[in-house]
């Protein structure tokens, strides 16, 4: 009997035959970056930018250009993925992928529908990179732009993303899949991420810059993209795109508020800063008779950072009037931004359809042929609250004591 179960043991043991399909990292290149441009004799030009994956190891020194890159043309990606290796010596890894920026060219004329089918179906690719569309400039040269700070241009710009968003809100934090529902949904219209280079893109995609104090090109971000459908529509500002964000799931801001009121010549140039801490906000959309009503509910609890205005922390009354005007100003710049879509793009971007399936499946349904119509005619209703929950370690600031700042 145990000679039994020791002969199976040993025939076990040659069906476990380990990591038969692993692949050292001295075999492959790591994919941080996808540029696709208009190609000029095939549909697509496609620029991979790819890493030695020891680059990504700080205990392998490594010198040289932090990330090549290989550029073909085809009628697809998978066919041009499948040819990269006429240039390129070792495996590309398409599962690190960081940035999949989009030539504005491509994304107006052709839009981004085919490609982002073959992206969605291809297992390599997680569900956790940025789409970014390219303003000015052909999108093969951003993953080329080299950082003093970040060795992978993609993956500085992953991080750059990520902290505006926790510092300021100025990334929708749109996925691929997200786009994708958004591109099929009857409710809400696309939107991406868009950047711009500013600076000479020439030089900055030498190593040498890394060298300079003042870097000679860097990838900003420029606000989001517009879609209709997978289509290219138009841009939002970054201030607009905080304003978006305000009604959807803003982490944390920091808002700059006038102390006074239009006409207080003197107050005008004054102001004081609200660090938003924690924001919640709802989006309603009902219909009173035939005519679409669409209501934003906002809470923001608040602290505060700056105080140029002459008023005393003291007193109960002073956050009660500080709370009145941030209140005010916030919700002055979301209702024009809604407005401004609604008046230049016709598109709902917010998600008031889908909230009216929510509430009202059967109006919904009604409407679904024809709602970004109903949502550019639509009245607007928005209601914000900001609690301002601390002031810092002081209550009223130096500067009322500067004799010239006193009031009589």
């Amino acid at each position: 009997m145990k000679k039994r179960i020791f002969i199976l043991i040993c025939i076990s043991s040659f069906l476990l035959t380990g990591c038969w399909d692993s692949t050292e990292l001295n075999d492959v290149s790591i994919v941080t970056g996808i540029a696709i441009d208009p190609g000029k004799e095939k549909r697509y030009r496609l620029t991979v930018g790819y890493v030695n994956a020891s680059i990504l190891s700080p205990q392998i020194p490594f010198e040289g250009a932090p990330v090549s890159v290989m550029t073909l043309e085809g009628n697809s990606l998978p066919e041009i993925s499948a040819r990269m290796n006429i240039g390129v010596s070792r495996k590309l890894v398409f599962s690190h992928t960081r940035a999949l920026y989009i030539n504005e060219e491509v994304a107006k004329n052709d839009g981004v529908g085919s490609f982002l089918d073959s992206l969605e179906r291809n297992p390599q690719f997680r569900n956790d990179f940025n789409i970014l569309i390219t303003k000015g400039d052909s999108a093969e040269k951003f993953p080329t732009i080299n950082d003093p700070v970040e060795r992978v241009p993609s993956l500085k710009v992953q991080k750059q993303i990520k902290s505006i968003l926790k510092n300021w809100g100025g990334d929708p934090r749109v996925r691929l899949t997200d786009f994708i529902d958004a591109i099929v949904s009857q409710g809400r219209s696309p939107i991406a991420s868009s950047v711009t280079i500013e600076g000479n893109p020439e030089k900055g995609k030498n190593v040498e810059s890394n060298m300079e104090t003042k870097a000679p090109a860097r990838i900003l971000l420029a606000g989001i993209a517009v879609f209709e459908k997978d289509k290219l529509a138009g841009y939002l500002s970054l201030e607009d795109t905080r304003n978006y964000l305000w009604t959807q799931k803003l982490e944390s801001t920091m808002v700059t508020i006038p102390c006074g009121k239009h006409g207080e010549e003197l107050k005008e140039k004054l102001y004081f800063d609200l660090a938003i801490m924690n924001n919640k906000s709802t989006i309603k959309t009902f219909y009173k008779g035939d005519q679409p009503h669409l209501k934003v509910d906002i809470y923001s609890e608040a602290r505060l950072t700056s105080m140029q205005c002459n008023e005393d922390l003291s007193k109960k009354e002073t956050y009660l009037d500080l709370e009145q005007k941030s209140s005010k100003y916030v919700k002055d710049m979301i209702v024009a931004t809604i407005k401004k879509v609604q008046d230049e793009f016709g598109l709902d971007i917010f998600g008031f359809g889908e909230a009216l399936h929510r509430q009202n499946y059967q109006k919904a349904k009604e409407v679904e042929e024809k709602w970004d119509e109903e949502f550019a005619r639509a009245d607007v209703d928005v209601n914000v609250h900001v609690a301002i929950r601390r002031s810092g370690i002081r209550n009223k600031s130096f500067l009322s004591e500067v004799p010239a700042n006193k009031e009589d």
